[in-house]
């Protein structure tokens, strides 16, 4: 998003300011910041990477104290000299003053309510500057969700959820993304990893983030249930995902003489939570929408389908023992409801974006349960499940 602060405590002029960026046609990849004096400018500074200020000059340094006809000066010398704040692209002065003392490297309009001079220079600077971030940050295909898949069983469930996908490709990265719309104009993206794993989902998360700026990023597709109570096809949506996989493998002396020490792993597991807000959302009763997905499926299903919730454990490996899951999950998180090998190189990604941090969710349904009895009979229906709740979810689910 190209970032706007505005500096002024006169709404009047805010109001004018604003219809201006209205009138932008790409609006929506803009995102305007508001302060009425300069100690809440500052904050903004420390904690935004402001594109463009629009300062005004005559400011108070905290709302209610006297007007500083330097304000907006004294603001741009402490962006200048105070490393704590981010330094915008590029500042304009909007003033109403009829003169002012001092001079400045950044451009300063007169504000007229009779005039529409310093409305053209305003508009101007923000389209070009919207024109090469967007040229820079490969944001003209910016969307609200974006969809990871990592196998093709997945990735063909989402691409039958609508008829109008548009493939986008981008010069020197070799995954192809595609386009479409759900519900209200919901932008969608969606892409499928080069492999199975933490590190390519880390790294797609990464990429898509990177080129297309979601509010929500879902991973969707198939998972292996743990624990009882659950049946084929059942949707996880994980309170929270951790690795499993995270530790170290140490040495232990073997009693029998003249044998090799016995490796033995020791696990240091760690955790990331689902959204609050999400998570509260995925406890509600579904079965109106999970019964119709059930019916809709090709062959008839006995089980009643419902929405699971509870830890998901994510692993470097396909698991088929439950003396893996015994020893690795149930011990250290018995409350863990699903198994895959990808979830938590999503999330991890996500929260530690430094462009933009889009809420991660993960949506598996199960297609089997980690044991020796493990095959593929019910991938089809899962990865079905999965993709038909996760597109009811975003419409009517997710703040957008």
């Amino acid at each position: 998003m190209l970032k706007i602060l505005i500096v002024d405590d006169e709404s009047y002029k805010l109001k004018e300011v604003m219809k201006v960026i209205d009138k932008i046609s790409e609006k929506e990849f803009i995102e305007v910041y508001h302060a009425l004096d300069l100690k809440k400018a500052k904050e903004y500074l420390r904690k935004e990477q402001i594109n463009l200020l629009i300062t005004d000059l005559n400011m108070p340094e905290v709302l209610g104290q006297d007007l500083n006809p330097n304000g907006g000066f004294e603001l741009i010398d402490e962006i200048i000299d105070n490393d704590f704040l981010n330094k915008p692209e590029d500042i304009i002065i909007l003033t109403e003053l009829e003169s002012y003392d001092g001079k400045s490297l950044f451009q300063v309009l007169k504000y007229d309510a009779n005039s529409t001079a310093w409305v053209d220079v305003i508009k101007s600077k923000i389209e070009y500057m919207l024109i090469r971030y967007q040229h820079l940050n490969h944001t003209i295909h910016r969307c609200d969700v974006a969809i990871i898949t990592a196998v093709k069983v997945e990735t063909e469930a989402v691409r039958k959820l609508d008829r109008n996908w548009e493939k986008i490709e981008y010069e020197f990265d070799p995954t192809l993304y595609y386009k479409t719309t759900f519900g209200d104009n919901i932008k969608i993206i969606t892409a499928q990893q080069s492999e199975m794993g933490m590190s390519s989902s880390a790294t797609l998360t990464t990429k898509m983030i990177s080129h297309f700026n979601p509010e929500y990023i879902i991973m969707v597709g198939i998972a292996a249930g743990v624990g009882s109570g659950k049946e084929f096809g059942d949707i996880i949506i994980p309170s929270e995902v951790w690795n499993y996989s995270s530790g170290k493998y140490v040495s232990i002396e073997s009693e029998e003489r003249d044998t090799s020490p016995v490796l033995d792993f020791i696990p240091d597991p760690s955790s990331i939570k689902l959204d609050p807000k999400i998570l509260g959302k995925s406890l509600q009763d579904f079965s109106h929408v999970l019964n119709s997905i059930k019916k809709s499926w090709a062959i008839p299903v006995e089980n009643e389908l419902k929405v699971v919730s509870g830890p998901m454990a994510c692993g470097t490996a396909v698991v088929a023992s439950n003396k893996i899951v015994d020893e690795l999950v149930k011990k250290h998180s018995r409350k863990t409801s699903g198994l895959d090998m990808e979830s938590y190189g999503m999330f991890y990604a996500a929260v530690n974006s430094l462009i933009k941090k889009p809420i991660p969710i993960c949506m598996k349904s199960i297609c089997d349960f980690a044991d020796a009895d493990k095959g593929d009979g019910y991938q089809n229906y899962a990865a079905y499940t999965s993709a038909n709740f996760m597109k009811y979810f975003i419409e009517s689910q997710l703040e957008l």
